[in-house]
């Protein structure tokens, strides 16, 4: 990965056609990404070849009710300057508290997608994103991580699901922006191959740990057999990512009380399907799970 702690250097702006005056960070891409008028550029965060697959898969997608950010090319062709990537400026924002919206971005998103093969290079994958996935879906993967007590919780809970493995974004929450008069951007793909409604419940999970969203949000779901199931496999998903991504850290971070609690919602829900099924009730509301937090002292 690039150097961060300065802009990109000139052989990268000389190479995408850059002028420095007009660079500006953003707040996004986790504090590592600038934009230069219509172009983004980041820090290579791939392998060159998973970076040529998402220009080849990116640009062959029919964009219904969504638009995509795609690479863009230097002067001379290449995909990649001194380990810096550019990408296309979408414009818009993410807006905290629409995750109906995004979840909808995302239906359509993975209507596109449905018969996209994983290519061989995705198996071969050891980056924690990658191993946070196996461990929601592989229990000897799994298995590595049951020393921390809420992924052990969590395990318990694990039922096989119906679904059929597919190209997803696994990573939407902070990746849809809206834009007004225009159809919802979508940046930042993180390819995963694994039943769409998983990236839904990741949506879920993040707006409830990230955002205090209530339980309203399991709707979005759309009443599936299986959702509490793939809600369970999605808080693996995200507490494996973190321990993978800060092994060294001391200190729980300020949302792990939040993280903590929405598993023991959780637990409490995939333990009481299939009569607390995740769906709206005859008066359209959520079903409810248990609202009382969980004693987190020993956790």
């Amino acid at each position: 990965m690039a150097d961060v702690t300065r802009r990109p250097p000139a052989a990268v702006l000389a190479a995408f056609d850059v002028d420095a005056a007009v660079l500006e960070p953003l707040s996004g891409g986790q504090g590592m990404a600038w934009r230069a008028g219509g172009l983004v550029l980041k820090p290579l965060d791939m392998s060159l070849e998973a970076l040529a697959w998402q220009e080849a898969v990116l640009g062959d997608i029919a964009e219904d009710g969504f638009c995509l950010a795609r690479p863009v090319r230097s002067r001379r062709g290449e995909l990649a300057i001194a380990g810096w990537s550019a990408w296309q400026w979408l414009g818009g924002q993410h807006l905290p508290g629409h995750w109906a919206d995004i979840a909808a971005a995302g239906e359509r998103f993975h209507r596109a997608t449905a018969d996209i093969p994983p290519p061989s290079w995705h198996w071969r994958r050891t980056d924690p994103f990658a191993t946070a996935d196996r461990a929601a879906w592989d229990a000897e993967v799994l298995e590595r991580f049951t020393s921390l007590p809420v992924i052990a919780r969590l395990a318990v809970q694990l039922r096989p699901v119906q679904g059929r493995d597919q190209l997803i974004h696994g990573d939407l929450s902070g990746n849809v922006l809206f834009r007004p008069h225009l159809a919802p951007g979508i940046i930042d793909l993180s390819p995963y191959w694994r039943p769409p409604l998983f990236a839904t419940a990741v949506i879920a999970v993040d707006a409830m740990v990230w955002e205090g969203a209530d339980r309203s949000i399991l709707a979005i779901l759309r009443g599936h057999p299986d959702a509490a199931q793939y809600l369970v496999r999605a808080a693996i998903f995200r507490v494996v990512t973190d321990r993978l991504c800060n092994p060294h850290r001391h200190e729980p971070p300020p949302w792990w009380t939040s993280l903590l609690y929405v598993s023991a919602q959780l637990c409490h829900l995939a333990a009481s399907a299939p009569t607390a099924a995740v769906s709206a009730s005859a008066s359209g509301k959520p079903c409810e799970v248990d609202p009382e937090p969980p004693d987190v002292s020993r956790n």
